[in-house]
């Protein structure tokens, strides 16, 4: 039985149209009498000027005045620091804080307000997404360990994306390298992810492609991605990651992707991180697919199988 999806569980998921391409991620869902639609949109890199909230709320803390009960009681001084705030502002004794509470109160108490270049992601809307249009829609958890990744497609009937570019269809798929297809997502025929192309290989008498999820958190070349940032013009940000990520006194020059991703939504930053500064050897193949069983590979991998067919033919 197809499963059914809440609005919330469809937003930012991939569409991919007929041909591999993606169309855009879900921003919204519209239903209207008669009608019923999804909104699509497009990632934009922007540079914008961000105030680091990380170094601010550093700051504040160290202009906390830990009172003689606070110290009897053990109260940590970030719970002064929130106490503190939401007596300032006026807000209840439960009422959460969020940034915009920590940046008016240092506003308040004359506290330097450090601003970094970021770069972060605009949404441009694309276009819209009919219900007939659709042919699947499908979540996969793929991975292991700390490499487990929630994988959302909605899959379309149509070359949507093929026709927006004017690219034309491509009915045979030919032979092409490993660097021309590595780590593209891989799709069966009815959206389900198997994970990302590792590289060609070579079966008797045709190629295929060897399929990888990861085990755990890449590991991300500190030193590189400070050269990289610098070299891309965004010196601000790499003296945040050489003050709060590199560590010589214990000699810590790497950091795992996944706590390099919370550092960037802390700050709300967003870079691309280049794939030559990141080390995976922590792979696990999962699958050898021949030529002929690929259905298209442009954006995405699609295949002309389902799991259960691929399983049964001992693919998987």
């Amino acid at each position: 039985m197809e499963r059914a999806y809440r609005e919330d569980e469809l937003l930012d998921a991939m569409i991919i149209d007929s041909e591999g391409y993606v169309y855009g991620k879900v921003e919204k869902v519209n239903i209207n009498e008669g009608e019923i639609f999804l909104l699509a949109y497009e990632g934009k890199p922007d540079v914008k000027t961000v105030v680091d909230m990380a170094s601010l709320k550093d700051e504040l803390l160290k202009g906390v005045k830990k009172p003689f009960s606070s110290k009897i009681r053990r109260i940590p001084p970030w719970e002064i620091l929130a106490d503190n705030i939401r007596k300032e502002l006026g807000l209840g004794l439960d009422e959460q804080l969020d940034d915009k509470h920590y940046l008016e109160y240092a506003e308040r108490m004359g506290v330097t307000i450090t601003r970094v270049k970021a770069t972060v992601e605009r949404k441009e809307q694309k276009g819209i997404v009919s219900l007939n249009e659709i042919k699947t829609i499908r979540t996969s958890v793929i991975g292991k360990e700390k490499g487990t990744r929630i994988i959302k497609v909605i899959l379309l009937t149509e070359p949507k994306e093929a026709a927006f570019r004017k690219i034309p269809i491509q009915e045979k798929v030919p032979y092409q390298t490993t660097e021309a297809i590595k780590d593209k997502l891989v799709l069966d025929s009815e959206g389900n992810a198997l994970g990302f192309v590792d590289s060609v290989v070579l079966f008797q008498g045709m190629l295929g492609i060897r399929v990888y999820v990861s085990k755990q958190s890449d590991q991300v070349s500190l030193s590189l991605l400070i050269q990289h940032l610098e070299g891309s013009g965004q010196p601000d940000v790499a003296a945040l990651v050489r003050k709060h990520l590199m560590d010589p006194k214990s000699h810590r020059y790497t950091v795992e992707r996944e706590e390099l991703e919370d550092f960037m939504r802390q700050r709300k930053l967003t870079f691309k991180v280049p794939e030559k500064i990141t080390s995976q050897g922590n792979r696990e193949f999962v699958a050898d697919i021949p030529w002929n069983a690929v259905y298209k590979i442009k954006d995405v991998v699609l295949l002309k199988s389902t799991l259960t067919d691929l399983r049964s033919k001992g693919y998987i």
